[in-house]
């Protein structure tokens, strides 16, 4: 077995984190990691919390670490999905039935994310009303998600091209 699936999805994680990076710093579009923190954090009690910011070294060194990890995370799923897929297909060509599973995948994804994440949807760090950061933040999962969907299928089709 060869390790295309590995590295397509190393790319498209990268590309992925590329993506949200680019999102976060011109547009003000929260990153996951921070979505996810402010959508979850208000259910961990006071006395926890104040613990576990005790233990990181305090609230920066832990929103750090938090982010160091997060990108360390998407780098080692998008490796998994990669290896997935490369499994899925057993090293030969991509399907059009493969990119369309894919893309469901991804619409599916996205949709359970907005959900989930509904309430934090409304933050941004460049002052957008709350209505229209929901839709940013919403339309910047989408875009994240689809940039690795499609890096990912891009980059397992060209690392594949002429094998089996």
């Amino acid at each position: 077995m060869t390790r295309a699936g590995l590295a397509a999805g190393l790319i498209a994680a990268l590309a992925a984190t590329l993506a949200m990076t680019a999102l976060r710093v011109a547009l003000g579009i929260p990153l996951p990691f921070e979505l996810t923190s402010d959508r979850f954090l208000p259910f961990v009690p006071v006395e926890g919390f104040v613990a576990g910011l005790g233990l990181l070294g305090g609230a920066l060194l832990a929103k750090q670490i938090g982010f160091y990890l997060s990108f360390l995370g998407q780098l080692a799923l998008g490796a998994a999905i990669g290896r997935f897929l490369e499994r899925r297909r057993d090293g030969r060509a991509l399907t059009r039935r493969t990119v369309a599973i894919t893309l469901v995948v991804t619409a599916a994804l996205w949709l359970l994310a907005v959900v989930v994440l509904w309430p934090a949807l409304r933050s941004s760090y460049e002052g957008a009303p709350p209505g229209g950061a929901a839709v940013m933040s919403a339309l910047g999962l989408l875009a994240v998600l689809a940039v690795f969907a499609l890096s990912l299928l891009g980059a397992y089709a060209a690392l594949t091209r002429g094998t089996r």
